[in-house]
C-alpha cells in the first residue's frame, strides 16, 4: 500500500512542526517516508539495518528481501534519508552507531 505525504504527516507526528515546504521535502522520497512508517511503530532505537530489511521487502512486496538489496537500501538510508531526517530533527540518527530513533516530539 503506498502513502502519499499527507498521510504519513498525519501518522507521525514528528513532521507536524515543519513548514509545508519542509515537510514536503523531507517526505519526497518513499523511502523516507518508509521509515518514517517503521520508526512510528518503536519506542527506543532501531539498527539501520532492521529498518532497511523492512524497507527492501516492502519495496520489493516480497516477505524477505535479499542481502545485497537490503545492504544497497541500508547505504542510501545512511548517506542519504537517515541525515535528511535528523537534519530537519524528525529523528535522533546516530551514524557511528548505525541506529536511528524517532525524535522526541517538539514542545
Amino acid at each position: 500500500m503506498s502513502h502519499s505525504p499527507t498521510d504519513v504527516t498525519r501518522t507521525y507526528a514528528g513532521t507536524t512542526a515543519l513548514s509545508t515546504s519542509e515537510r514536503h521535502r523531507v517526505l519526497a522520497a518513499d523511502r523516507r517516508r518508509f521509515a518514517l512508517d517503521y520508526l512510528a511503530d518503536r519506542t527506543g532505537p532501531v539498527d539501520v539495518e532492521e529498518i532497511a530489511a523492512s524497507i527492501a521487502a516492502r519495496e520489493s512486496d516480497e516477505n524477505i528481501a535479499g542481502d545485497d538489496t537490503v545492504q544497497q537500501v541500508a547505504v542510501t538510508l545512511h548517506h542519504v534519508h537517515l541525515p535528511k531526517l535528523a537534519e530537519f530533527g524528525v529523528v535522533d540518527y546516530e551514524p557511528a552507531e548505525q541506529v536511528v530513533e524517532s525524535a522526541p516530539p517538539s514542545a
